[in-house]
């Protein structure tokens, strides 16, 4: 109940509202280390602690969060060719064995086009009317809260696509954009940017 009322929101069954379980999925780990800023910073191990902070925001509000990751290893098994696709099956499972209400996967951005580009954008699978409308909640508080006007986007992902749930992917900012690249290593702020994912995930299930 803890989480309806930090929101000023009453379900009308708190009960049921305590028991729903989200993935928070930490991008890539091991080997694959994501996109990497121009200070070394990796996407992977910011992906960790921007899921695990918000795992931990979930968990004190009343939620059951199940992680794909909680250490800096991929998912893989042996470091050897189709690594990859090893990694996205084995989230994947993680996933159908939850049974989750929703899946976020955590990502952070890069855009070669300009450095100036930056905040955090929401993707979803293109032609899932479920995830482009959760996408398209979370998008809307995370543009509130920075003042963008990014739009959600549909594209092709696995981790949309394979999914028993609305899923999104949610890059939290440009790691491309050396400004915006130290300040997603803030504490701070990544408290602050996980409370809004936070706020998303609620106001998605209210609605």
């Amino acid at each position: 109940l803890a989480v309806w009322l930090m929101f000023d929101m009453q379900p009308a069954n708190p009960a049921a509202k305590q028991q729903y379980t989200v993935v928070v999925d930490a991008g890539h780990g091991g080997i694959d280390g994501g996109v990497v800023a121009a200070d070394g910073t990796k996407e992977s191990d910011l992906n960790l602690a921007y899921a695990l902070t918000l795992g931990d925001m979930l968990t004190n509000c009343g939620f059951s969060v199940v992680y794909t990751r909680k250490t800096k290893g991929g998912l893989y098994g042996a470091a050897t060719d189709g690594f990859k696709g090893r990694d996205m099956r084995a989230r994947k499972q993680i996933v159908v064995d939850a049974a989750p209400v929703l899946v976020v996967s955590i990502h952070m951005n890069k855009y070669t086009g300009s450095a100036s580009r930056r905040g955090p954008q929401v993707f979803y699978q293109k032609g899932y009317d479920d995830g482009k409308a959760f996408a398209e909640c979370m998008q809307r508080v995370l543009n509130d809260f920075t003042g963008n006007a990014h739009s959600a986007l549909g594209g092709d992902y696995y981790m949309c696509r394979e999914m028993p749930c609305p899923s999104v992917i949610c890059e939290c900012g440009f790691l491309s954009n050396p400004d915006e690249a130290h300040l997603l290593t803030d504490e701070t702020y990544r408290d602050e940017l996980c409370k809004e994912i936070l706020r998303g995930i609620v106001y998605y299930l209210a609605d």
